[in-house]
């Protein structure tokens, strides 16, 4: 069973992911844009790795999105039950 914070990075990663096919961009143009490496961002996408929150934003600012579209349906308390 996954760990909670490897659910949620999960979630978070193919968020990141959804949002960043449907502006149609590539994870070299992402990477070009963002500073960051093609291998890590395809880490984070796959919930492999946590980045922390600013290679997130920067990740957010390079797509064009808003930050708060990462965590869009993410259901925390099914992830940690109060």
């Amino acid at each position: 069973m996954a760990s909670p914070t490897s659910e949620l990075l999960e979630q978070i990663g193919s968020n990141l992911r959804a949002e960043r096919v449907r502006r149609h961009l590539t994870q070299d143009a992402v990477a070009r844009r963002s500073g960051l490496g093609v291998t890590q961002i395809a880490r984070m996408e796959r919930g492999e790795t946590d980045s922390g929150i600013s290679k997130y934003l920067r990740l957010s600012a390079a797509i064009g999105i808003d930050p708060n579209e990462l965590f869009h349906d993410i259901r925390v308390d099914l992830i940690w039950p109060a």
